[in-house]
């Protein structure tokens, strides 16, 4: 195997590593929590809202405009998409930078 060929095959594991998934409290950690919102967790901003989520069906089950009300009200973001895309994006980065890379 060339050397291309390793660092592209060692370049392939990192990233695989760094995988998409997470679950709430990797993607709202208490720093994410702290910077963006008037909450320390994840947990307490339901709690606040009101809204009981235990499993994904609750998740699915949550009205949206009442998640989107509490966002604007106690969060930097103007709705629960944009709170969750942000929160993702950050994630992904902390995961890479983990890995090696030099993201942004």
């Amino acid at each position: 195997m060339n050397s291309i060929e390793k660092q592209l095959k060692e370049l392939e594991k990192k990233v695989k590593k760094a995988d998409g998934r997470a679950n709430f409290n990797e993607l709202f950690n208490k720093d994410f929590m702290k910077k963006y919102t008037d909450f320390s967790s994840i947990e307490e901003f339901f709690k606040f809202g009101g809204f009981e989520v235990n499993t994904q069906e609750d998740y699915d089950n949550l009205a949206q405009e009442e998640l989107d009300k509490v966002v604007r009200e106690k969060t930097k973001f103007k709705t629960w998409e944009e709170m969750l895309h942000c929160a993702g994006k950050e994630e992904m980065v902390r995961r890479l930078k983990k890995q090696g890379f030099d993201v942004k």
